[in-house]
């Protein structure tokens, strides 16, 4: 299915590091969170994680679709399961896409927010797990501060 933006939506770009899966995401994130769980960090190799929500309708892969691999993870912080996509060339984490009845309803597309190409002016409105924050993780400015459990 093709989404046409209109012509005052804002069109977005995004790849893994190797180019070979290019998207677009159009208009503004549900949401901007950052988390600290576990999984989130040994997905990233980082600290944190910085997931930026858009419905599944805003994101749509241009270039490169057989090129993600799924990595399903069942086992979140949160209980609730999602899978992981990376590019099987190089690695890179791209989506993320809870699968439990309620997101699949709500239709949640995760990107990582380094994948993006642009600079955005968008600030985290959540951290997520701060008590996992890691000690030496200071200064994340937060839109609207709030814990979830």
């Amino acid at each position: 299915m093709s989404l046409e933006p209109s012509p005052l939506t804002k069109v977005r770009t995004g790849s893994c590091l190797c180019k070979s899966v290019k998207y677009q995401v159009y208009g503004d994130p549900i949401t901007f969170r950052i988390c600290h769980c576990q999984n989130c960090r040994r997905a990233s190799g980082s600290a944190f994680m910085s997931n930026v929500f858009f419905t599944g309708k805003q994101v749509r892969v241009v270039e490169g679709e057989d090129k993600l691999k799924v990595f399903p993870d069942p086992e979140t912080a949160s209980g609730a399961p999602l899978d992981r996509y990376f590019c099987s060339e190089c690695g890179s984490n791209i989506f993320l896409r809870p699968t439990n009845k309620r997101a699949l309803e709500l239709d949640y597309k995760i990107i990582s927010h380094g994948t993006l190409n642009e600079e955005v002016d968008w600030v985290p409105q959540v951290e997520v797990w701060p008590e996992l924050r890691r000690p030496y993780v200071k200064g994340i400015e937060i839109k609207t501060p709030c814990h979830l459990a």
